[in-house]
Formats: structure tokens, C-alpha cells, sequence
């Protein structure tokens, strides 16, 4: 992987509309005087433009990229989307013009856009109509950039779009070479003689990547970043994480800034991490950044087990499972990290630990043969999360996930013993979302294993839970506790009324060899099939 050019910050900005639909809220202050010539800045590290309203979409966008330009491309927009020439020619003047794209309707008044022009300086205003609009009527919808552009006192260079074909939605495109030296004479009368254009300024952002997931209304947005020099990359349902291909561009640029235009890239703080996530680079055994889809089939292997040993057994057995619906099979290599003590121990925490530094090499085997890893973690008298943060440097590598066990929690005084509450467990997912948030991971995956639901108190809390993290999925496991008829009611006990968001997990015996892929259950089918 590259090196960055600067040291990264995990930092993360939601861009709010700094110019008011009213036109008299506080914002950027504008700089006295006209504009010369374009002045754009970078944004710091991550910056979402989440609106779904493309008249302050496309704001914000100015308001991020441009400190000083002479010329801005306006249009009007209202409830119902400008048509599709119009969406298609106000982008494209705006990428020729290498001015803002703004846009007068829905949160956005005349005023608000004509403060925007203050702001950057303008001193023309190109207005895109559509073909056969009337000038002054209010009915039309450039009207308002009209307004707009009065009250900030700029010239109006009209520019009137073709006639659309009926049920066009045209693509933006480059202007014509043709009509783009004709758009820009135009510019240049209005600036007056000698002015310094738009398109002969120096001043473009460098290393600057937006992120889209293109939709009708965000052209004007999109086409103000490309003005500005940004660098787009589309990503279908912005879903970085999904995609490996995307994963790897984001990888390769290490850009200095990276915009994500549109509410499908979530709030801020996900993208920002989804970011962090695809500049380092690492794949899941799946391919993508993403757990899911797939099925895991597991092994076991401890730290005085030969490293290659276990993980061919784990190929081996992910091998037998292959017809299994349900995405990719993929070996999983579960860590015995700790286990349940009978004594209290020197820390008196009932649980036997290994040192996580003798585990490394066995951790590192299995990743670096793309297979997955649990870290099997006991339960004492101390939180599953007191357990768990001692396995934080194992936790802080791509691929590596925990499989707990409530049921061999000692009593406290107030929970029974074999039972914790939803809280701890929230408490344990929200520490781990952390560790992989704050290192930049893939999700991760968090096992609990039980032989009955109400061995975490308040189970069905876990949807919410698992609702309100993208950074871990939650398995609940049924632990095979004998024969066939008692795994099956163990199963439906367990799987009954499964939160949802929550997956299903199935654990038959020990060693891997005794199970058989005619005893693993289908409905529902399970994420995880493993050992008790």
C-alpha cells in the first residue's frame, strides 16, 4: 500500500448548508471585492455532503471546493426535478466553465444563492433555461436564478437548452467542443476585456477524490467537484465495502481529501471509517470488506498446534461444506484464547488465559491463507468485555473476530450464574465497533454461543444493537449439547424469535470430522457452522 502523504487523522465532517434557504443565516463571510480568477481549497480528510435535496447538495458543494470564482452556472429547480437537458446542460457548462454548479429551488431561496455569489466573488452568472422558457414569468423555474442573480448584483449570460426528445433523461457529457468556446467568449464579454477566465486559471484541487453513487439531482454537485479538479469514482449504492475494485482505487489513491456526495455513503462517521477501511487496503476472505454474504465452517487449534496443520485442516473442512447455499465457504480457525477455570486463578478471575503473543503465529498462519479467525474467549466472574480487551492487538488486525460463552459466567452476587444481560453484551460490541472503527477494519464478527435464550437476559435488546453498528455482525450460536433430537431442540430454542439483524450460528461436535453436512440446519440457515 502506498504511503500517505500526510500522517492520517480519522477525521470526519458532515457538511451542513452554511448559506440559509432564506438567505440571512450565518455562513462563510464573503470576501470583498470581485474574483479574478477561481481560488478552490481541499476539505479536511473526510467530508460528507449528505443532503438529499440537490439544491443544497450542490451548495454545500461550493461552499467546500470554492473559495473564489468570477463565474457560477445557475438553475432553477422546483418540487419536481428540472428535466433532464437541463440537469445535463447546467453540469456541463459548469465542468467547461470550471465554475460552480448552483441550484435556486427546494431549501435553497434566490437569496441564499445570490450570499453564495457574494461569497465567491461572481461577477457573471450563466442561467440555464430550458428550451422555450419564458423570461420573467415566476412559473419558470429559472426565474429564481434570475432573482439570484440580481440580488448579487452579477451579469446574466442565458443559456438555453435543446428541446429534450420525449422520455429523454440525457447523460451529462462534455460540452461540444463548439458550443464550449461559444459558452466561453460569451463568459468573456461579460467579464469585460482583459478579464482573466475561469478555465485559464491555475488554482484546481490536487488529490482530491468524491465518491458518488450518482443519482438524478446530484449533477450539480458532482459537476461542481469536477470543476474544482476532484478526481469522481462512482460507487454503486455507495457501498465502498462491497466492491473490491473500489476498495483498491481508494487504496492506490491515498488522497489527501475524500468527499462522499449523497445520502447512500450514511452519516459521517461511516464514511469516514469505510474510508479509513479501503485506505488500508485489506480483503476479507470473502473478497470484498464485507462478512456477509458467505457461510464459515470452523476448526479449532490452540497455540502449541502446528500453524499449517490447522490450517489445512480448516481448508479441508470448509472443502466439505462447499454445496452449502449461502454465498462463499470460508475456513475459520477458531483461537482458543481462554477458556472457563474450576479455581479462581492468581487474578482470581476464574478463567485460564494464554498469552495473545503465543497466539500470534497461529493468528497470522490462518490469515495469511485467507482464512478467517475467532478468538475463543471464556467467561469467569469478570465482563466480556474485561476479557476481551486483553486480546485488543490480536483484535486490531483485519480478519479476527471473538466467539464468546455467557453460559460459563460465574454469579456476580446479582446475575445467576450461566446468564448475562443485553447490556453487557452492547457493552462488549460497542468496545469491539471501536477497535475496529479507531483501526481503520473490515467488520468484524462477535459469536455468542447458547444452549438457551435466556442466557442473555433481555435477548431480543440484540436487534437494536446489532441495528446501530455496520462495524460487527452478531451470531447467536446453538450449541450441540448431545444427541441429534437434543441439538434440534437446542436449535429451535435458540433460533426462535432470533432478533432481527442477528444471524444464526450452529455448533455440532468436536472435532470436525464428527460433523456432516446432512446435520446442519436450514431453516434458518446458519452463518456460522462450528464446534461446542
Amino acid at each position: 500500500m502506498p504511503a500517505r502523504n500526510v500522517p492520517f487523522v480519522l477525521s470526519t465532517l458532515l457538511v451542513v448548508l452554511l448559506v440559509g434557504g432564506c438567505g440571512d443565516q450565518g455562513g462563510p463571510q464573503p470576501t470583498r471585492g470581485p474574483a479574478v480568477h477561481p481560488v478552490v481549497r481541499a476539505p479536511a480528510s473526510t467530508v460528507l455532503l449528505g443532503s438529499p435535496d440537490p439544491a443544497e447538495l450542490a451548495l454545500t458543494a461550493s461552499q467546500q471546493v470554492f473559495e473564489r470564482t468570477p463565474v457560477a452556472v445557475l438553475a432553477g429547480t422546483t418540487v419536481e426535478l428540472p428535466d433532464g437537458v437541463v440537469r445535463a446542460l447546467h453540469a456541463a457548462a459548469a465542468e467547461s466553465l470550471g465554475a460552480p454548479a448552483l441550484l435556486v429551488g427546494g431549501g435553497v431561496s434566490p437569496g441564499g444563492i445570490g450570499d453564495e455569489l457574494e461569497r465567491l466573488g461572481a461577477r457573471v452568472a450563466v442561467v440555464v433555461r430550458a428550451a422555450g422558457s419564458p423570461d420573467e414569468q415566476a412559473s419558470d423555474p429559472a426565474a429564481g436564478a434570475v432573482e439570484a442573480a440580481a440580488a448579487a448584483g452579477v451579469a446574466v449570460v442565458d443559456l438555453e437548452a435543446p428541446t429534450p426528445l420525449p422520455g429523454s433523461d440525457p447523460d451529462v457529457d462534455p460540452l461540444p467542443e463548439d458550443d464550449a468556446r461559444r459558452l466561453q467568449d460569451r463568459v468573456d464579454v461579460a467579464l469585460g476585456a482583459g478579464a482573466s477566465s475561469p478555465s485559464s486559471a491555475p488554482s484546481h484541487l490536487r488529490e482530491v477524490l468524491a465518491l458518488t453513487d450518482p443519482r438524478p439531482g446530484q449533477e450539480a454537485a458532482i459537476a461542481t467537484l469536477r470543476a474544482a479538479g476532484a478526481v469522481d469514482l462512482e460507487v454503486p449504492g455507495g457501498d465502498i465495502a462491497g466492491a473490491p475494485e473500489v476498495v483498491e482505487h481508494v487504496d492506490t489513491a491515498q488522497a489527501l481529501a475524500v468527499i462522499g456526495v449523497g445520502p447512500s455513503f450514511g452519516s459521517a462517521e461511516e464514511l469516514a471509517w469505510r474510508v479509513a477501511a479501503a485506505e488500508r487496503g485489506d480483503l476479507l476472505p470473502t473478497g470484498t470488506q464485507q462478512l456477509v454474504p458467505a457461510r464459515y465452517v470452523t476448526v479449532t487449534g490452540g497455540r502449541r498446534d502446528d500453524p499449517a496443520v490447522v490450517v489445512e485442516r480448516a481448508r479441508a473442512a470448509a472443502d466439505s461444506y462447499d454445496g452449502l447455499a449461502g454465498g462463499p465457504v470460508v475456513p475459520t480457525v477458531v483461537v482458543q484464547a481462554s477458556a472457563a477455570a474450576g479455581h479462581p486463578g492468581e487474578d482470581g478471575d476464574w478463567v485460564a488465559e494464554e498469552p495473545p503473543a503465543e497466539l500470534g503465529p497461529l493468528v497470522r498462519a490462518a490469515r495469511e491463507a485467507g482464512q478467517y479467525v475467532l478468538l475463543d474467549v471464556g467467561a469467569g466472574v469478570s465482563t466480556l468485555r474485561e476479557e476481551v480487551e486483553a486480546l485488543e492487538d490480536l483484535l486490531a488486525q483485519p480478519g479476527v473476530g471473538v466467539a464468546l460463552h455467557p453460559e460459563d459466567r460465574r454469579s456476580d452476587g446479582e446475575m445467576p450464574p450461566g446468564q448475562v444481560s443485553a447490556a453487557e453484551v452492547r457493552d462488549v460490541i460497542t468496545y469491539i465497533e471501536g477497535v475496529v472503527t479507531n483501526h481503520g477494519l473490515p467488520p468484524t464478527m462477535v459469536v455468542l454461543h447458547q444452549t438457551r435464550p435466556e442466557s442473555v437476559v433481555d435477548r431480543d435488546q440484540l436487534g437494536r444493537t446489532a441495528a446501530r453498528t455496520d462495524a460487527v455482525e452478531l451470531v447467536l450460536v446453538a450449541d450441540r449439547t448431545g444427541g441429534l433430537t437434543t441439538t434440534e431442540w437446542v436449535w429451535g430454542r435458540v433460533t426462535d424469535e432470533l432478533p432481527d439483524g442477528v444471524h444464526a450460528g450452529w455448533a455440532g461436535p468436536e472435532p470436525e470430522y464428527y460433523r456432516s453436512t446432512d446435520l446442519v440446519p436450514t431453516d434458518p440457515a446458519p452463518l456460522l457452522v462450528t464446534g461446542s
